[in-house]
Order: structure tokens, then sequence, then C-alpha cells
């Protein structure tokens, strides 16, 4: 069968027997922190078996987007790994259980997919007697093909570490001798790959707990997995997944745009070049951008590694981004969403291609340099690796990879230690760059925020601490003041008592407590009742500053793409400095475009609105953005300007666009890999250079 009718023939099967179709989820797992990709098709439904949620299906069926990169090392070398694939699944959450799971995906393999009985063999956990009862009574297998193996092998997740678990049962295709070890003993449990797992059907019976222990689920069911290439592969009697019709294609695309062709002695680099191309392509079409950190890691190794094999061919210039643009137009039948993306995904991957490409040739040059004076000792040091790692941007990853093929280990204790000293250097290195801030030792205090409605409250003092440069730091029991926070400058202004006036320098958080740094202006701070006041034209830069920052981000999504995401913020009096990542510079015609989006907001004096505690799950399905691991708490507050723009956003913000006045971007620069800065005028402060 070819991969359209795998498709079609697994969801009408299930179908047919009451299944629920559940769409792929994305690549991205929504409330998961366990994970940094989806890597199953039972992530989406773990709510549904731990009782945490209503069940809207007792029964479902779906074709999930996976990517796993735990085994990147064997992608190419081995016939069936790969980084991304699409895995067939039928779940059941406390309905039926073994004795029809089991019958089913037998039914399925044998009557529907035609692969041949005879070939087949499966596996249970050696415990779970019940599983081996069904396969031996109710599809009637041999107990000679019925493998009892233990936990490592067939007992199954969970996914991330925590949630549903439980023993399973794997069905295997025998590809024959000739690929295998050529033992008559060869069976499943052999790792020669004659054997290749097809179907596993797992039981989840046990909710595991973050400390490991494990409790009985309250709706135990049926959780399985089928990856679709590997099925391919089966149906269409290939050798590797490669050879099927869901990489055949690309390989045979990749061939014309390197014009290449591909030879046993090089397949393993097209092998890689295409897989790798799946992988970046559905995963920044899902929001992940490459980068240093957490799964943006994961996908700059994944491109690295390809560019890495290309380069065996002689390749020199940036083509994967070109092999992903396949990707799309051969998946988007069935998933739509990745022609709306295509373009923004292949502008990132190029990026990130040319970036490496600059280094790739001096990392060899030294990578063989190092290789030859540490030969006799087999071992590389850790500060190569990191000097490897730092300098020319070859993941730990990769260079074991190198060094397997040269027979060499590494020193990943050295080179743990090295990237210690590092992460140490920028600690203290941020922490020279910040304000001491003050402690005031009592982090239960409370202090009310009124300031969204008020630049003035009648309120109480409650707290005064002397700092070291005769300045106070006070807390107020309800304050208009806004402290700084989110990239907006705190509030200044005065505080009046009885006895006292103070001027109010800054306006900060300690502790999760709001402070005003504040400078006697006659008398002392004391506890009592106390008159407050912002500073209101200050106040109202800021917010013309703030407001047009959200029309800024918007424009930028607009014009540049909507993968752009926000990765810090300055907002001043009249002043504003926007973060962001992409790829390549904007031209002079999208920073004209964008400021026109910008002053046309202003022209037509939109109003703003601001929904105070949404649900934060309410807020991500209205389509609010929220950026740069902003922590934010189960209800939050979204600040919304029309169709324009809708954020999350704790700030403070004009009642009108038109109240901005004028806007105008004084520059656009790099200021980091991947990461491009706009700063910008608005108000009062973008008159006074519009008149000069």
């Amino acid at each position: 069968m070819n991969h359209r009718e795998l498709r079609r023939t697994f969801l009408d099967f299930y179908a047919k027997r009451e299944h629920k179709i559940v769409s792929s989820m994305s690549l991205i797992p929504r409330d998961d922190p366990t994970l940094l990709f989806t890597s199953a098709g039972m992530v989406q439904f773990k709510p549904l078996w731990a009782g945490t949620t209503a069940l809207p299906y007792r029964r479902a069926c779906s074709i999930q987007k996976c990517l796993r990169a735990s085994d990147l090392e064997q992608v190419g070398r081995t016939p069936r790994h790969c980084t991304f694939f699409e895995m067939l699944g039928n779940f059941s959450f406390g309905d039926y259980f073994k004795a029809e799971a089991i019958p089913w995906a037998w039914e399925y393999l044998t009557e529907v997919v035609k692969l041949d009985p005879a070939r087949l063999q499966v596996s249970v956990f050696e415990e779970d007697e019940e599983a081996f009862e069904v396969w031996r009574t109710r599809v009637g297998l041999e107990e000679k093909r019925i493998l009892r193996m233990g936990a490592a092998d067939n007992f199954w997740g969970p996914a991330g570490g925590t949630g549903a678990c439980g023993p399973c049962s794997e069905i295997y295709a025998d590809l024959g001798p000739d690929a295998g070890c050529g033992s008559e003993k060869c069976g499943p449990d052999c790792s020669c790959g004659r054997f290749i797992e097809v179907y596993n059907i797992v039981f989840p019976q046990f909710n595991q707990l973050p400390d490991g222990t494990r409790e009985p689920l309250k709706n135990r069911g049926i959780d399985t997995g089928m990856g679709l290439e590997r099925l391919a592969m089966v149906s269409q009697g290939k050798r590797t997944i490669f050879e099927t019709d869901l990489f055949a294609p690309l390989v045979k695309a990749t061939q014309q745009i390197l014009g290449i062709e591909p030879n046993p002695g090089n397949r393993q680099a097209f092998y890689v070049a295409v897989d790798h191309a799946r992988a970046l392509m559905f995963a920044i079409a899902d929001g992940a951008i490459p980068s240093n950190e957490a799964r943006g890691y994961i996908l700059r190794s994944i491109l690295r590694r390809a560019l890495l094999f290309a380069r065996r061919l002689g390749v020199q210039e940036p083509f994967l981004f070109k092999v992903a643009t396949e990707v799309a137009e051969m998946m988007r039948q069935w998933y739509p969403e990745l022609a709306g993306k295509r373009e923004q995904a292949a502008l990132i991957i190029k990026s990130e291609e040319e970036r490496f490409l600059r280094t790739l040739d001096a990392g060899l040059e030294r990578w063989t340099a190092v290789v030859a004076e540490h030969r006799r000792a087999g071992v590389i040091p850790g500060e190569e690796l990191f000097r490897l790692h730092d300098t020319f941007g070859f993941h730990i990853e990769l260079v074991k990879e190198l060094g397997q093929e040269e027979g060499v280990e590494l020193d990943k204790t050295g080179f743990e230690a090295a990237m210690q000293e590092q992460r140490e250097r920028s600690r203290k290195a941020a922490a020279f760059a910040q304000s001491a801030g003050l402690t005031v030792g009592d982090e239960r205090l409370e202090s009310g925020f009124v300031g969204y409605d008020a630049d003035e409250a009648s309120t109480e003092l409650t707290h005064s601490v002397q700092n070291e440069d005769g300045t106070f730091s006070v807390v107020l029991k309800e304050t208009p003041f806004y402290a700084e926070m989110g990239g907006q400058v705190g509030d200044t202004g005065r505080i009046i008592g009885e006895e006292f006036e103070l001027e109010v320098l800054d306006t900060f958080v300690e502790h999760g407590v709001r402070m005003c740094r504040v400078k006697p202006v006659r008398g002392q701070p004391a506890t009592g009742r106390v008159f407050a006041a912002v500073d209101r034209e200050r106040r109202r830069e800021i917010e013309r500053a703030h407001t047009a920052t959200h029309l800024l981000h918007a424009a930028l999504r607009r014009v540049v793409g909507d993968y752009v995401k926000q990765e810090g913020s300055l907002v001043e009096p009249g002043r504003l400095r926007f973060d962001f990542a992409a790829f390549e510079p904007l031209t002079d015609e999208q920073l004209r475009r964008v400021e026109e989006l910008v002053y046309e907001q202003v022209v037509v004096d939109v109003p703003l609105q601001r929904l105070h505690d949404v649900p934060l799950e309410k807020a991500k399905q209205m389509g609010a953005l929220a950026f740069f691991g902003e922590a934010y708490g189960e209800r939050v507050t979204v600040v919304k300007v029309g169709d324009f723009s809708m954020e999350l956003c704790g700030g403070t913000h004009l009642r009108s666009t038109g109240q901005i006045g004028m806007f105008r971007i004084l520059s656009e620069t790099g200021v980091a890999a991947g990461i491009r800065r706009i700063e910008a005028l608005a108000g009062r402060a973008a008159f006074a250079r519009v008149a000069e």
C-alpha cells in the first residue's frame, strides 16, 4: 500500500469501530513541561487516562506528528530510524482493553494491509498473562511465536517521566534472513535488525508520579502506536524507510537540488538531509525556532548534522531550505498549515545554514588537528570540546558522532565543567549589570496595584527601610505606581504624609512585593495614611511607548512573518526598544511598511480593551500572544487593539491608539545570532525628532 492508502485505511478501520478521529496536536506540547516535542500519539490524551479532564469520547484514533532526537546519530545509518515521523494510533479511555485491542491490531495488519501472518511475531511483557492468553486463544498464535520480554522492552512510558504507563505487546515483521545476523535463533529480541517493530499496543494501567511511584489509572485503557514510515516500509517491501513513497520523492528532489547522483557510498548523506528537512519544516511550522536553548538547541543540532553530512558530498552552499520547501509541498494535503508557513520556515532554515557554513570548514580543520594531536591518548580533552562548541558551533552531539567515526573518546566531564564555568561567568556578568535592589525580609507583604484606573490614591504606607545611599524603600497597601516589569520601567511621583513628603525615584518588585524607592523632600517616612500621586506626564509618555510597542510587534508579524517572536523589550518615556527573533535584517521597504502600519492604527484612533482575570487557557484560545519565557499565572490580563493586536500584558497603556500622536523608527540592528532590535520613539519624543 502507498502511504495515502495506509492513512485512509487505518482511520477508516477504527472509525467503523466507533473511534473518534482526532487531529494531530502541535509538535510543541501544550501545558506539558516534561516534553520538548510531542513524541507519541498518546501525549494529547494523557489527561483522559488520568481522569483530570472530562471524557469527550471513550475511543479515539489519530495520525500524530512526532519528533524524537534521542537516536539522532542513528538516522541515516539504519533502515528504520528517523527524527520526524507520523504515528498511527488507536486509543481507549476506560473502554475496551486487551481482548479487543490485540485482535483488532492483528486484523488490520493481516486483513487490511495484507501482511503475511507467517512473517509476523509478537512479544508480551513477561508478567502479562492476560495479553499472552489473548494472543494464544483469540488470535490463535502458537506459543512459540509469542515472546515474553522484560520491562526494558515491554513496559512503556510514561512520555516525559510522568503520567499514564503500563505493559505493552508488540507486533514485529520479519524482513528475512538476509536482513539479519543469520542465526537460527534470531528473533524479535535480537538487535541485528531482521525483525522490525510495526505495531506497539500499550495497556495504560498506571499513573506514574514525579517521585517514580505508580498508582492505578482512573481510566485504564489502550494506547497504540504504529510508525507510518515503518508500516510503509514493510507493506511496500522495501529494505529501508528511505525507499518508501514517503521519502523517495524527497531523495529525488535533493538529487536535483544538489546535482549529485545518490550511490551506495553517499546515500547516507541524502537520507540524513531528507529526514532532517522534514523535522525542521514541521517543527518550525509549529512555532519552534533554532537556538541554543531547549527545543531550539535540538533543531539547531539536527540542521548542523545535515550540513556536516552534505559537506562530505562537496556541498558548500545552503540547500536544506530547498529540501524543506519540497517537504511542505508534498505533505500539505494532510497538514494544510505547512502551505502558509513554508516561506517563513525556508527563510529561517536558510539563515541557520548560512551561519553554520561560515564556521564549518574552520571547525572541521580544528577537529582534524585535535584528533591528530590526541589520537595516541584516545581521548579529546574537555577544553577542546568546549572550544569546538563555543567557537565553531559544533554541538557535543555532533562531535560525539565524529569521535565515533575516528575511534576516539570524549572527555564529557571536562566539557561540562567548561560549560559550567561559562554559565557562571554569564551569571556573574548579569548580576553585575543589575542593580542590587532591597530585601525587606518580609515576603508576605502585600501591595495591591490600582494604577490601571487611577494615577493617584489615598492609601497606607505599611513598611519602610532605609538604604545605604540615604534613600528609603517603602511599601504601600494599595499603590498607583507601576513597578518595573515586563520591560516597562517603573513609575515616579510623590508620596505625601501628615509630616513628610517623599519623591518617588523608582518603583520595582522585590520578593513579589511592589516597592517605591524614595528620597525625602521633608521629614522622614513613617507608617500611616498617605496620598500617593504618579507623575502623570511621565506615565503618559511611557504608555505611548508601550502601546506603540504592541502595535510594532503586530506590524512586524504582518510584514516579516508570524514567526517573529518578542525576545525582550524596554519601554521608557517616549522611547522603546524591541528585540525579536528574525533571521535577516529588515529591508528599507519592510521598515517603511512597519512604520506605516503602526501609524495607520494611530490615525484611526482604535480603542484599547483590557480584559482582566482571563483564564490563561482561554487567553491562548483567543489568540493572545505570550513570549520570551514570561511566567504567567492561571489568570492573566489581555490587552487588545481592535483586530490588529492581542497580547498577554500586565503593563499600563493608553485608552486609544490616537493618543500615541507620533511614531518614528530610529534604527534596526542585530544584537545576537538570530535576534534583531528596533529602537523607536513615540509621542512628544517622536514629534521632537521630526521637528529637528
